[in-house]
């Protein structure tokens, strides 16, 4: 996918989701300015070196090479990286931010920065392979070039869902939370195997090539995923009775309810 040049950006925050954005931005819209702001030695010689990105010496140097800021530091950082940002123009300037902040509002950081231009994102670990479908909000009075331009940087992730802010829970629990319950699931098909004597490497290959051709027969058809089960599960065969195996165990029950506790506690975390 190619992505227009976008204005010059700042990344507050090297870490896992700080430097997948990069690494998309570098590749999906090689011509836009890029530059980071961070503390720790190792994830600064990481932007410098590996990446070839030009470090900021502070926030106020950043927020003067940028018009979009990237917050992509843990949620107890927040305080004092918006106050500098608001202490040093960041209303009067224009710029925009978008927060990968977990349970942090859009109107907190309007308030903090007196400024309606901020998007917030959810996305998840597979944005580190440009894979991962990326909830985006803006804040109540968001310009409309704010929220597209947040909609191409969320693109270099992977893809891009605009959904209201009161859903970014649903999206936390389904997909930010919820890749590491397709991960346990994965491994736990793979232990299946292990238990009945395949060696766990080759059961897990399996077991991803089963996922990869569901995602893909999914996405390739209109079928409904129950549908496809049915045509698998012949009469009195094996996928029938692993399946019954399943609803013994209440696996589905327990899938929902833990989309909705991760859910619930994302909702929690932002009140």
């Amino acid at each position: 996918m190619s992505i227009p040049v976008l204005p010059p950006i700042g990344i507050i925050g090297f870490g896992n989701m700080g430097e997948a954005l990069a690494a998309g931005l570098m590749r999906t819209a090689p011509a836009t300015a890029i530059t980071v702001f961070e503390h720790q030695a190792e994830a600064k010689a990481k932007a410098l070196v590996q990446y070839k990105l030009p470090v900021a010496a502070s926030l106020t140097d950043l927020l003067q090479k940028s018009e979009i800021l990237i917050i992509a530091v843990k949620p107890q950082d927040l305080g004092p990286v918006v106050a500098k940002l608001a202490e040093n123009g960041f209303a009067r300037e224009q710029k925009s931010l978008i927060s990968l902040a977990a349970g942090v509002k859009t109107s907190w950081f309007t308030q903090q920065l007196g400024s309606s231009r901020v998007v917030r994102f959810m996305p998840n670990l597979a944005a580190k392979v440009g894979a991962s479908l990326v909830g985006v909000s803006p804040a109540e009075g968001c310009p409309d070039d704010v929220a597209s331009h947040a909609v191409h940087i969320a693109q270099a992730a992977g893809e891009a869902a605009v959904v209201p802010e009161k859903l970014l829970g649903v999206v936390t629990g389904l997909s930010g939370s919820g890749i590491a319950f397709v991960f346990r699931f994965l491994h736990a098909m793979a232990m299946g195997g292990v238990r009945e004597g395949m060696p766990y490497n080759q059961a897990l290959a399996f077991a991803l090539a089963a996922a990869d051709g569901a995602v893909k027969l999914l996405r390739e058809t209109s079928e409904h995923p129950i549908a496809f089960e049915s045509k698998v599960c012949s009469p009195s065969g094996t996928t029938v009775e692993g399946v019954r195996v399943l609803e013994e165990a209440a696996v589905s029950a327990a899938v929902m309810d833990a989309v909705s506790a991760a859910t619930r506690r994302a909702v929690e975390l932002e009140n």
